[in-house]
């Protein structure tokens, strides 16, 4: 990942006739340390490299979606819409846009918090937790997916990142109370219920795993209400058509007959 360049590695060093102090070696080159001259054409050209993918990956397809919201609201196919299908063909019309920000999202969770700083590690956590929060509940509200069964996976996709993160913020916060005696042996099983750590991933992994069967348990029955609603549908896909019109045109006619 490009936004490792940021990532480094603290270390306690004692230096003779010095006072402790603390430096910090990236991870992927232990050979450089952070902050120092060495360091700094690597993040020069890490920059670079983000606003050439990750930032212009984003702006490239967020000015295509643009581009195509005029097409798309007259369902009139052109050569623009029918190139940057893969872009838009999952969602509903209001929210055509939403490939975008699911992209801003990934991008954020995988790099950008990666540039907040080493000693705040647990502030990357919280910062990917409310991420994930906001986007969940914003997934199971706005429902931007045509099919019910992307939407439910999408939303159970996210329950299980979101309690990844939750995990991961208790193990931090476990550790570290762990790791300062002062306030007591069982201070850490006092204020987070768990004895150890491992307990708290398992407790996660069951939620997770709960949330995933609530998914699948919630698909199923959307399905079957769904299905029972008499609709047109393509005998290919089993879904309903997408109904586009030629340029030039306003109305579709649907003509249908009985044979006797």
């Amino acid at each position: 990942s490009i936004f490792r360049s940021w990532s480094c590695q603290a270390y306690t060093i004692s230096p003779p006739g010095e006072s402790l102090k603390e430096v910090e070696y990236m991870r992927q080159d232990a050979s450089v340390e952070c902050g120092t001259d060495e360091h700094k054409p690597i993040t020069n050209l890490a920059i670079v490299f983000i606003v050439l993918w990750p930032i212009g990956s984003l702006v490239l397809y967020t000015l295509l979606l643009a581009a195509c919201y005029k097409p798309l609201k007259k369902k009139t196919r052109t050569a623009l819409t029918r190139a940057t299908r893969f872009l838009h063909r999952e969602y509903v019309l209001t929210y055509y846009w939403w490939e975008a920000l699911e992209l801003a999202r990934k991008l954020t969770l995988t790099g950008a918090v990666l540039l907040i700083e080493e000693e705040r590690a647990f502030l990357r956590l919280l910062v990917a937790t409310v991420i994930c929060s906001v986007y969940a509940v914003g997934l199971a509200i706005v429902r931007p997916y045509k099919r019910v069964e992307d939407t439910l996976l999408a939303v159970a996709a996210s329950l299980v990142l979101l309690l990844s993160f939750l995990c991961a913020n208790w193990t931090t916060i476990f550790i570290k109370v762990e790791e300062r005696k002062a306030c007591g042996d069982d201070y850490a099983t006092d204020l987070l219920g768990f004895s150890k750590v491992d307990k708290i991933g398992y407790a996660m992994i069951g939620l997770a795993a709960v949330a995933v069967l609530f998914a699948f348990v919630g698909g199923f029955v959307a399905l079957r209400r769904f299905a029972r609603i008499p609709t047109i549908r393509l005998a290919s896909t089993r879904q309903a058509p997408e109904l586009t019109l030629a340029t030039g045109m306003t109305y579709h006619l649907f003509n249908s007959h009985i044979w006797s």
